[in-house]
């Protein structure tokens, strides 16, 4: 098992930023240029001035001051710790919205399939509940867990992420876990709450209620599947700025998904044998978690599954993606988490993995569950 660094957060949202961006500043400024050389590599002459361009053409701003203004805060903390410019800091959390940019403008190549999430109701009485995060070769390196603190008003959390952005994928402590994947058929628009922004909120809430009742009212500015889960239920959405859509699982208390929409979608493109990938990983989860009654073991087997070589559920990292971050955007697992949801526990068991957990392993926490939030 490979270690997995974990950094502790407190505080309002400027003062968590700031601790953030003291504990990090040379990772995060070491990511901040890798993921700047990966534009370039995909075909992006002038990554800054791009950035900048889209910044121009796209108004997500609004719908952050909305629904998550203390992220801004934190941005606002990270970058006066880092030194790094808050246009850029905030342009590095807009991954699936520069990705749909890059796609309408059609400038340089994006990458179309992403990260494999599951949810199973076992037997046993627990919830498990989790996901394989691919993105790029470059991204290796740059993991590592926030474990954010709570207050009176909102839960604590543990959130896996890379360099500057502020969520990939987490869980909370009133035991809610969030699970993400790309849905780049789906129409996306130049407005609307960016995805990092979503699962934040969404980390956010005390109740599953709460959090399928944010999923459902924010105007989306891309294309995402959110699964959210606690001990008792699974809520699967995909959701876009044409509206949210609320997937029914074939077996009851079970949601697989990878990157294609498994629900009828007005105004959907069509990618045809581009979505081979994602379909091989759906029946490859399928295969191993749709009978039976899977347990701790059996989620971790399919996370680490590598059923057909071609396409594999865990993504190892090869030389080539680690030279070309173009290559490497659709062949690396840069982390995977899993947790156990389990009504009467007093904290929530979760497992993360520093890159593919198929060959690095799951390190263990815990998160303290909280009482009724006032």
């Amino acid at each position: 098992m490979i270690p997995i660094d974990i950094i502790q957060l407190n505080g309002s949202g400027y003062v968590r930023g700031h601790q953030w961006g003291e504990c990090r500043r040379d990772p995060i400024r070491s990511c901040t240029a890798d993921w700047l050389a990966s534009l370039k590599s995909s075909g992006i002459a002038d990554p800054t001035r791009y950035l900048q361009r889209m910044s121009g053409e796209t108004d997500f701003l609004a719908a952050i001051r909305e629904h998550a203004a203390e992220m801004l805060e934190e941005l606002a903390g990270m970058g006066a710790a880092t030194g790094i410019p808050h246009e850029l800091l905030l342009a590095a959390q807009l991954m699936d919205e520069e990705w749909a940019y890059r796609s309408h403008q059609n400038v340089g190549t994006a990458p179309l399939e992403k990260c494999s999430s599951v949810a199973v109701m076992a037997q046993s009485g627990r919830v498990w509940a989790g996901q394989n995060m691919d993105l790029g070769g470059y991204t290796d390196g740059h993991q590592y867990l926030m474990r954010i603190a709570g207050s009176a008003t909102e839960p604590a959390a543990i959130i896996f992420t890379i360099g500057a952005m502020i969520a990939l994928m987490g869980v909370n402590s009133a035991g809610i876990c969030v699970c993400v994947n790309s849905l780049p058929q789906l129409p996306a628009a130049p407005q609307g709450l960016p995805v990092a922004f979503v699962i934040r909120g969404l980390l956010r809430a005390a109740s599953v209620a709460q959090a399928v009742d944010f999923v459902c009212s924010v105007r989306h500015a891309t294309g995402q599947h959110y699964l959210i889960a606690d001990a008792e239920s699974i809520h699967s959405f995909e959701a876009s700025p044409a509206g949210v859509v609320e997937y029914q699982p074939p077996v009851p208390g079970r949601v697989l998904h990878t990157n294609h929409p498994l629900m009828e979608h007005p105004g959907a493109r069509n990618f045809g044998s581009s979505t081979a990938n994602s379909v091989a990983r759906l029946g490859s989860l399928s295969a191993r978690l749709s009978s039976g009654s899977p347990e701790l073991q059996s989620v971790r087997d399919a996370l680490c599954s590598r059923d057909d070589p071609a396409n594999p559920v865990c993504r190892t990292a090869t030389s080539d993606s680690r030279k070309n971050p173009l290559t490497g955007m659709t062949s690396f697992t840069t982390g995977s988490m899993l947790a156990a949801l389990v009504k009467l526990a007093d904290h929530v068991d979760c497992w993360a993995s520093a890159g593919p957990p198929c060959s690095r392993g799951y390190a263990h926490f815990t998160l303290r569950k909280c009482g009724p939030l006032e």
